[in-house]
């Protein structure tokens, strides 16, 4: 019951007066509205009583609503007549509320909507008088990836949320496809695109009113998931959002470049995207960069004389059919064009925006940073309009499409429900093409700017913009420039800059407190959190004055609207031992003022305060009652507050929030419902526990008949649900789908583990080896694996007499060396050479550098010398894609071990380690190691080189052996960096 809110809070108070009732059964709530019925509009019956009570829906009529409320109030003791006014006043704002964004409807036969400036879309080349004649837009021709998004928006369309990522380079026409997807929907769907007052407080200020049949439109979604720390709080958001089912059906639709997800996806340490990676994970579509030999005949037999596409069709290179109607030749010519100041200030735009900043550039800060990348000759020769010539020619729009810089448009959107911010003053700011803008990241990697660019970023960068500059510079080794972005973001009040300025402040030179004065000056006292951050950076530096005087401000004027927050402050304040600062602030009695109605936030308010053993704070909170405001949608959250409950000791709110969630948790989060369990066994709550897994498991069996019960079978065994395990095995043993040869593989595996061969004997009764598909090598290897575990040799024979090698594709290398390992273990030497037979080297893809070594490692140690010969015949060093260090040093290890030394200096000679992509140091030290076994002396020098330019600084310095060389950093041309200090500082 997530949306609309006041139906939420029509439902809670209609609950909270039913309990006060001491639960009336629905025949003496009748027989009440009956007894009232000259004084009464309505007169609902039972099913439809019990509807008002605990349905998520709307209750059609307000009359009936009325009527049970006041039953009940009487039944409660409760001011009838002042209940009633309230249920009208809720159920009137639940039946008018209108969620965010603005119908499809609207949008349909309006493509201009769609365009960059309003959904991305970049406008079409114009040619001939095309527009005019055709369209905005040319005819579109769909392609594979089309048909996965159109299956994740048509499940929308039928009730089931969902998300769909579609990852591609620039101008691949992603977002066209997006487009092409939701036009499909009913008109009665809204479609909503966050943008200001920037892209994540633009999600994080509206998600309580995204309303069910709402599109969430995500084009460049790492403008919303990236930032720090609001990314990681509107991939909560989303994910809260596409579990709660009072809010389905809705679809989140997303575009990304793929240097974009892979940093979105890929687990680091620290690991700051861990919720961007569970929200994506598993619901990326690829989009190819060009055209295959079946989309250029649809784009022939879909020709309707819009020159535009004939063009396209005959002048695109490499099939690249989206990239030229984007007009990504015309740019590409502009930029190659362009000399002195005007290429200058491309470059200042260009690294700008792969540096960190926003998608909208000052123009005084291009305009400042432009004349640091000309050569002395240049910079003499600049005359006074020098900037008005470079922006007259970056500007120029050619046939259609916008120039290399467009002017950022100063109004907000329409119709959008998000707070209001006063316009931006100053000079106008620009947008970087989209193409140049990944055309910079790609090919400027090992660029530094120079010093004009940083001290133009410190003077002119947005506010929002500093910190991520700051943390690319002190990546990079530009000390100086990093201290003073991060001091000038300091003083807007963030945190995160606060704490790097201070402990890298201190790095450099310990005894100098000015940067934790500073600190304290600027903190933002209204931001509890932030206080926290701060707070915690002082102690690491012993900053212990600063702590104490920031304790007391804090402590003063601290607010008690966000219980959440509270708690995080009094960690805080624990962690730094300002224990007489703890005690005035729970003098202040926050427990009489926090907000209980988010139970995740009162739980940590709790944890909180057991931590400080403030008693009677606990006390004063407890007797608020706060499992009576506990709203139940949030399994998780409800879970941790009766955790919390149980570890001060109240056990008899534990157990009434055991019973409500018990009886009335939703069972549409699966996971969140196993975290309830879990709790619900810990707390002793044996009845609640019991009802909970019994409702879950019968809610299984009628709601998901194809659900992964494998998985969640894993889930029960582990919070001791013994009686429901052995139900859902039960279920899973007779209804699993055999056509997923993964899915018996894995539901086999953990009827295993649950020890439930009743059930596992059922399932191999249903015959799996006689329905498997056998086109997947993969698969067929993991069900032959599961099975040999399980001892299932009749099985076994009767999948292995379907002949597996004969039907398996060959294309993938790891699917193959699988189906290989799995042969070689059931000792099935004729399958064996079946598969062989069929020369699977000269059938593997070799663009994957991991997925080749995997299978050259496996034909090795079958002992097939053959194959081995055939598959390096086929030259994979050349083949073999560079970017992924992880995958290079696995296929130099294997070309290594195996003796193919020819391949070895075939790939080295390709030079990897200029074309390796580095997310983390772990890549950087595997793939430095193995240079170092094979010799390769020049490609450790270029690599360690390249770990300075592209954001790698520590690890140049550790692993480059430099570690005497840069005491206060470099500067942009990779000079050691003169002492300076806090006072060199603006």
């Amino acid at each position: 019951m997530g949306w609309p809110p006041a139906l939420r809070e029509l439902k809670d108070l209609l609950y909270e007066v039913y309990l006060a009732a001491a639960a009336p059964s629905l025949d003496e709530i009748t027989a009440g509205i009956d007894d009232m019925d000259d004084e009464l509009d309505g007169s609902p019956r039972r099913d439809t009583v019990r509807r008002v009570i605990s349905d998520s829906e709307r209750p059609k009529k307000q009359a009936d609503v009325v009527a049970v409320a006041t039953v009940l109030a009487r039944h409660a003791a409760w001011d009838a007549p002042d209940l009633a006014c309230r249920v009208r006043e809720l159920w009137v704002r639940a039946r008018m509320a209108q969620g965010v964004g603005r119908p499809i409807g609207d949008l349909r036969g309006r493509p201009e909507l769609g365009l960059d400036g309003g959904l991305g879309i970049h406008p079409a080349l114009d040619t001939g008088g095309a527009r005019d004649r055709f369209g905005i837009l040319p005819a579109y021709v769909p392609r594979d990836h089309d048909a996965a998004l159109k299956a994740v928006v048509e499940a929308a369309a039928k009730g089931r949320s969902g998300i769909a990522v579609l990852v591609g380079g620039s101008s691949t026409g992603k977002t066209r496809a997006l487009w092409e997807a939701v036009a499909e929907l009913p008109q009665s769907w809204r479609l909503w695109h966050p943008l200001t007052p920037t892209a994540p407080e633009a999600v994080l200020a509206a998600l309580p009113d995204i309303a069910p049949r709402t599109v969430v439109w995500l084009n460049e979604a790492q403008n919303y998931l990236t930032p720090t720390p609001l990314g990681e709080q509107v991939a909560a958001g989303l994910r809260e959002l596409l579990n709660d089912p009072s809010r389905a059906p809705l679809v989140v639709l997303g575009t990304l470049w793929p240097e974009h997800w892979d940093t979105l996806t890929t687990r680091t340490e620290p690991d700051r995207h861990a919720g961007a990676r569970e929200l994506l994970g598993g619901h990326k579509i690829d989009v190819p960069d060009a055209f295959t030999l079946a989309d250029l005949a649809a784009l022939d037999a879909a020709d309707d004389g819009d020159p535009r596409l004939a063009q396209a069709a005959h002048h695109a290179q490499d099939a690249q059919i989206t990239q030229y109607l984007a007009g990504v030749p015309y740019l590409m010519d502009r930029y190659n064009a362009a000399r002195g100041a005007t290429r200058a200030l491309i470059h200042a735009a260009m690294d700008a925006r792969r540096l960190g900043a926003g998608l909208r550039i000052p123009l005084d800060w291009l305009a400042a940073a432009a004349p640091g990348y000309l050569t002395d000759a240049e910079y003499r020769g600049l005359d006074g309009d020098w900037l008005d010539k470079a922006l007259a020619y970056v500007t120029t729009p050619c046939n259609g499409v916008p120039g290399i810089l467009t002017p950022a448009p100063a109004r907000g959107p329409r119709n959008q429900r998000t707070p209001a911010r006063p316009a931006t003053s100053g000079r106008p700011r620009y947008l970087l093409a989209d193409y140049l803008d990944q055309h910079g990241r790609r090919h400027r990697a090992t660029q530094i700017p120079p010093v004009d660019f940083w001290t133009a970023a410190a003077r002119h960068a947005p506010p929002a913009d500093l910190t991520a500059l700051g943390d690319a510079a002190w990546n990079r080794g530009l000390y100086r420039d990093a201290a003073q972005l991060h001091k000038n973001a300091t003083a807007h009040g963030n945190p995160h800059a606060t704490g790097r300025l201070v402990k890298n402040l201190h790095r450099l030179h310990p005894t100098d407190s000015r940067p934790a004065q500073w600190a304290l000056a600027h903190a933002a006292l209204d931001d509890l959190k932030a206080v926290a951050t701060v707070l915690t950076a002082l102690r690491a530096v012993g900053a212990h004055e600063q702590i104490t005087e920031l304790a007391e401000l804090v402590v003063a004027r601290a607010g008690f609207d966000d219980p959440h927050a509270l708690s995080w402050l009094l960690r805080a304040l624990r962690y730094v031992a300002a224990h007489e600062q703890i005690t005035a602030l729970l003098a202040r009695n926050p427990a009489a003022h926090t907000p209980l109605d988010n139970p995740e936030h009162v739980a940590k308010l709790l944890g909180a305060l057991r931590q400080a053993g403030a008693d009677e704070q606990i006390t004063a909170l407890l007797a608020r009652d706060p499992a009576a405001h506990t709203p139940l949608d949030n399994p998780h959250a409800v879970a941790g507050l009766l955790n919390e409950l149980r570890a001060v000791g109240a056990h008899e709110q534990a157990s009434e929030l055991a019973r409500q969630a018990a009886a009335r948790t939703p069972l549409d989060t699966p996971y969140a419902v196993f975290s309830l369990l879990s709790d619900l066994r810990r707390a002793g709550a044996h009845e609640q526990f019991t009802e909970l897994a019994e409702r879950f498991t019968a809610h299984v069996a009628l709601n998901y008949p194809r659900g992964p019960r494998a998985a969640w079978l894993k889930e029960l065994r582990a919070i001791g649900a013994h009686e429901q395990v052995t139900e859902l095995a039960r279920q899973a043993a007779a209804r699993t789908p055999l056509d997923d040869p993964n899915t018996v593989a894995v539901l086999l595996s953990e009827l295993q583990k649950v020890r439930a061969h009743e059930q596992i004997t059922a399932l191999l009764a249903r015959n799996p080896a006689a329905h498997t598909p056998l086109d997947d090598p993969r698969a067929v290897a993991a069900l032959l694996y599961a099975l040999r575990k399980n001892g299932a040799e009749e099985q076994i024979t009767a999948l292995l007499a379907r002949n597996p090698a004969a039907h398996a594709t060959l294309d993938n290398p790891i699917s193959v060396a699988d189906l290989l390992y799995e042969l070689r273990e059931n000792g099935v030497d004729e399958q064996v050479t079946t598969l062989l037979a069929r020369n699977p080297a000269a059938h593997a893809t070799l663009d994957n550098p991991h997925a080749v070594a995997i299978l050259l490692s496996e034909l090795h140690k079958t002992g097939t010398d053959e194959q081995v010969t055939a598959l390096l015949a086929r030259d994979p060093a050349t083949h073999a894609t560079l970017d992924h260090p992880m995958a290079i040093e696995r296929l130099l290890g294997v070309l290594r071990e195996i003796g193919a030394h020819e391949q070895v200096t075939a790939l080295l000679a390709r030079d990897p380690a200029t074309h390796a992509i580095f997310n983390n140091s772990i890549a950087v030290e595997g793939l430095l190691g193995v240079l170092r076994e094979v010799g390769a002396h020049e490609q450790i020098t270029a690599l360690t080189g390249r770990l300075a330019t592209e954001g790698h600084f520590d690890a140049f310095i550790e692993f480059g052996g430099h570690q005497d060389q840069f005491p206060f950093g470099r500067e942009p041309d990779g000079t050691a960096a003169p002492a300076w200090s806090w006072s060199d500082l603006d």
